[in-house]
């Protein structure tokens, strides 16, 4: 397995790395081609985390892979980054097939969404021009209340967006026919500041919220549509984190406020990042009222789109689900996220004493 990725520097007590890295870059995992590929791929492959830094002038792709820790010289010490290969021109248009063929010839695999046998390409890009395409894993209890379009656009992933525990590896390197879209760019997810501010300062804005608090015949549906009810709790900046797989922020888009056995607050949040569309799961657990130590646990995990669904489902089940005065009363939902995460790894761990 490879090693968790840092997202706070314990030594300089920052978000601050040494080294170097560009404007558009991506960290992504890779395993050799030699180790052959079991039906459990994703968790038995002995994966490494490299970064694939986009130069501009001149024109390049670079992979190298990352620096590990030498043991044998002290855990603050790091070995250098090791370059595999360098793309001069890479083209968008034909980026996913040529790049993977490269890498395969310096012995790597790819270990993303585009390499997976789940992932369908789309005649879109990012905004670094990285093909997307949309996962079509579905979970066992499948949420069918998305209309064909929004499904699109949320289960839309990069090609180089992080591997989940799904993560099924192509039997061929072979070129894609890409699935039609109306847009060659995915349309981000609205702002929970937008709609406010729609519904305050327009008459159909200000209809709506009308409508949604009148009161309703029998039976009529009283459930707005997901395309209103799943929002970015966040602006522009306050509300978002850096992504782990390329220079993109992750915005909130739910949270859920639980008690712990010992009744610390335990919040779970899912996580989308705005440039390379990858899901996460935050667990925050926060011990400062009973412990008086300023503690706090974090982790982070990989979810598959489908799972960030059926997570924000159970989040919008319940009535103002991330104030913690009912968190005593949210057994149920902590123990459905907790099964959702058992036995995962987390791409992040850390617990910090102190501000």
């Amino acid at each position: 397995m490879s090693e968790p990725f840092e997202r706070f520097n314990l030594d300089t007590m920052s978000g601050v790395f040494p080294g170097v890295r560009t404007r558009v870059y991506q960290r992504v995992r890779l395993a050799p081609l030699d180790v052959p590929l079991s039906v459990d791929a994703q968790r038995q492959l002995p994966v490494r985390w490299a970064r694939i830094l986009h130069y501009e002038n001149p024109s390049s792709c670079v992979v190298e892979l990352e620096a590990r820790r030498n043991t044998e010289a002290g855990d603050s010490h790091r070995d250098r980054p090791i370059p595999l290969l360098r793309i001069a021109n890479p083209e968008p248009e034909h980026f996913a097939l040529p790049f993977q063929e490269a890498l395969a010839a310096t012995g790597w695999r790819l270990v993303t969404c585009g390499a997976c046998a789940h992932w369908r390409p789309l005649h879109a890009h990012t905004e670094d021009g990285i093909p997307v395409g949309r996962c079509v894993w579905q979970s066992p209890i499948q949420q069918n209340s998305f209309s064909s379009s929004f499904v699109i656009q949320l289960t839309a992933q990069s090609m180089l967006a992080l591997d989940c525990i799904h993560w099924q590896p192509e039997t061929t390197l072979e070129a894609k026919a890409a699935e039609p879209l109306q847009s060659e760019t995915i349309a981000p997810i609205r702002k929970r500041a937008e709609q406010e501010s729609d519904e305050r300062w327009t008459w159909l804005g200000r209809l709506r919220r009308r409508l949604r608090r009148a009161p309703k015949l029998t039976g009529q549906s009283t459930e707005r549509p997901w395309e209103e009810r799943i929002l970015e709790r966040s602006g522009v900046g306050a509300g978002t984190e850096p992504c782990f797989a390329c220079q993109g922020k992750i915005a909130n888009l739910g949270a859920l406020t639980a008690a712990t056995p010992e009744g610390d607050k335990q919040t779970f949040s899912v996580w989308r990042c705005r440039t390379c569309y990858t899901y996460y799961l935050n667990d925050w657990i926060d011990r400062w009222e009973r412990t008086e130590s300023l503690e706090t646990e974090e982790r982070f995990y990989r979810l598959a789109p489908a799972e960030a669904l059926e997570a924000l489902t159970v989040i919008d089940n319940v009535a103002g689900a991330e104030h913690p005065a009912l968190r005593h009363e949210r057994g149920a939902q902590r123990n459905w996220m907790l099964t959702l995460i058992a036995g995962r790894p987390p791409l992040s761990h850390q617990i910090r004493q102190g501000r």
